[in-house]
């Protein structure tokens, strides 16, 4: 006598797990995923763990540019300035205050280098550096009265 499952998988082949210890010897023996033991296989009804809710798949949705996203924080640094000034003014709550600091500080920052990346991408950066390269040697050229 076998204490393996008699089942077959979905390819067809005999399954190879332990079939769950039954008090019947009628039923022919099975393993808990075939359907062994008092207890249902598979997932709860109504279980909606690997529900497709579509909420990261926006097809339709244009995609956002550095501007829009700058435009948005900008919008947001407002917001959180004018919490602060409301908190100190009319609840000086240290905790709440400490927490829109800091949310205004990392607001900031990612600001800043939203900012950055855009003047980077947009060729002004490079302008500014080139032209500050052009004037330095114009300089030193007069100055060592040389063509460089």
């Amino acid at each position: 006598m076998s204490d393996r499952c008699t089942a077959t998988t979905q390819t067809g082949k005999p399954c190879r797990a332990w079939a769950v210890v039954q008090l019947d010897s009628q039923n022919p023996p099975l393993c808990a995923a075939h359907g062994g033991g008092k207890s249902p296989v598979g997932a709860p009804e109504g279980n909606k763990n690997a529900l497709k809710h579509g909420l990261f798949t926006h097809p339709d949705a244009p995609p956002l540019t550095i501007n829009a996203i700058i435009e948005d924080l900008a919008e947001k640094q407002t917001q959180l300035s004018s919490l602060i000034e409301e908190g100190l003014r009319d609840d000086p709550n240290i905790d709440n205050l400490a927490r829109l600091f800091a949310l205004h500080g990392q607001n900031a920052s990612r600001l800043g280098r939203l900012l950055r990346d855009q003047r980077a991408l947009s060729g002004a950066a490079a302008d500014g550096i080139a032209g500050a390269i052009a004037q330095a040697l114009d300089e030193l050229s007069t100055e060592l009265g040389t063509e460089l």
